[in-house]
């Protein structure tokens, strides 16, 4: 047999998945790493925990596999926006800032109070602190001594194919989440480098995904073979185009730390929408919502500690619709999209001596749905058609959450047999790297969905009274 290998580098760990070339996953494994909070709003990773997690999940893989001498390609998907300051000698000179930190808010006010608008004009995205940009802009003014030592700033998957072969690149739909792209000309922006001072050379060279970038050359990852290590992409394009979402029309919503949807559109629509590259050649809109299924976790790990999701669903279906009265406003991390708002906060609403803890994990599931359905209607009104949705992520395993979404949005939602996407999304753009076409490698690898449709339930009422009290909220200052 001949296998490609998908390294899928999330949020909390990494997923090694090793697939046949007709798209069937023969093994796969997962590896965690920690996250660290220094102060409030930070949240900061460990480039090294990274590699070694990495290291672990492949080597694992590859044994359940028996696939050390089989091994044609190999791939990288990751958190996006996430990003490092590394040494010439490879090394990382501090830790990662991670896409969900808060720390640069003045950052984000300086952008917006210097370039307004255009900032979006040229990248397709929001002043936000969930970009690479301001986390760049924020050692530049606190850690100069580190921007000066720095050689590349590099993201996830930078840093992982830096490790996997020597060389230093990134590619178009990564680079288009930094807010230093521009998205219209695919290349580093000087009118954003100019302007705040950032220094372009510092940054790996973008490149196509799915190119062959050369053979692996760690010695850590335990294969016989020498296999291509092909350019990669960030983990929400490659989750869309594991699922076929390649053209109008079809949208994915991958819910796990958050809740991220992805439209592919000819041009960009505007409105409070951001866009990026994709994997092949287009464009998407993107949806990001923050705490989402992280926010589910943290209703487990205080409200159902060392019981099961079964017992949490359970007791989330027995409380019904509109969770009695009770609402969850999920800014636990700022307000992403359209509200783009970094410094709301998460609000319960509506509780009483009455309520249980399965209202409380009711009412998240129905305000992720809620924001879901919000942005949905925004991309709607620019024009941006919306036949279906396509789920995938932790929270697709939720039979529950998933026919709340349908409910909510009232349009057919096609559940993937392989709700872990990502690492499929990197193994195909491996199979790319070696010759085979795309429409070969979307027929083999897209996976069966399930379709769960709307069962006649009626949110409306529940739903405008969520969006009244959403106004206010995001009103108020913290």
């Amino acid at each position: 047999m001949s296998y490609v290998l998908g390294i899928d580098a999330g949020t909390t760990g990494i997923r090694a998945g090793i697939y046949s070339l007709e798209g069937k996953l023969v093994a796969q494994s997962y590896t965690e790493f920690p996250s660290y909070y220094p102060n409030p709003g930070w949240v900061e990773q460990n480039a090294e925990d990274w590699w070694k997690s990495v290291v672990k999940a492949c080597n694992s893989a590859i044994k359940l596999a028996n696939a050390q001498d089989e091994i044609f390609a190999v791939s990288v998907t990751n958190q996006r926006e996430t990003i490092v300051p590394v040494s010439k000698t490879g090394n990382p000179l501090t830790r990662a800032i991670v896409w969900q930190d808060r720390r640069t808010v003045e950052e984000v006010r300086r952008i917006k109070s210097i370039m307004g608008e255009e900032i979006f004009k040229i990248t397709g995205l929001k002043p936000d602190p969930y970009f690479s940009l301001p986390k760049v802009l924020w050692w530049m003014k606190n850690y100069p001594n580190v921007v000066e030592k720095t050689w590349k700033f590099m993201l996830v998957h930078d840093y992982i194919v830096y490790k996997l072969t020597g060389i230093a690149v990134t590619d178009f739909s990564n680079a288009s989440r930094t807010m230093l792209m521009d998205l219209k000309k695919l290349k580093w922006s000087e009118k954003i480098s100019e302007t705040f001072g950032v220094d372009l050379d510092k940054f790996p060279e973008i490149r196509k995904s799915g190119e062959a970038i050369g053979e692996l050359r760690s010695r850590e990852i335990e294969l016989n073979s020498k296999p291509i290590v092909a350019v990669g992409g960030g983990d929400q394009q490659c989750s869309a185009f594991a699922q076929g979402v390649v053209e109008e029309g079809k949208i994915k919503s991958t819910t796990g730390t958050g809740t991220f949807m992805i439209a592919p559109v000819e041009k960009m629509h505007g409105g409070e929408l951001i866009y990026s590259a994709h994997v092949v050649p287009k464009i998407v809109a993107e949806v990001s919502i923050f705490t989402t299924g992280s926010l589910l976790e943290w209703v487990k790990r205080n409200f159902f500690l060392n019981e099961s999701y079964d017992v949490l669903n359970a007791e989330a279906k027995a409380s019904g619709v509109g969770a009695r009265g009770l609402m969850v406003f999920p800014f636990f991390s700022g307000a992403g999209c359209p509200h783009w708002n970094p410094e709301a906060r998460g609000v319960v609403y509506g509780l009483t001596l009455g309520h249980s803890r399965g209202d409380i994990a009711r009412a998240v599931m129905e305000s992720v749905a809620f924001e879901v359905k919000t942005n949905v209607e925004i991309m709607e009104s620019l024009g941006i058609k919306v036949d279906e949705l396509r789920l995938d992520g932790g929270a697709a395993k939720s039979q529950l959450w998933n026919q709340i979404f349908a409910d909510v949005i009232k349009k057919p939602c096609l559940v993937s047999e392989d709700v872990e996407a990502t690492a499929r999304g990197a193994a195909m753009l491996a199979c790319l790297s070696i010759g085979f076409s795309l429409r070969y490698v979307l027929d083999k690898f897209v996976p069966n969905f399930t379709t769960v449709s709307p069962s006649g339930i009626d949110y409306s009422e529940v739903y405008e009274k969520y969006k009244k009290i959403r106004e206010i909220l995001l009103k108020i200052k913290n």
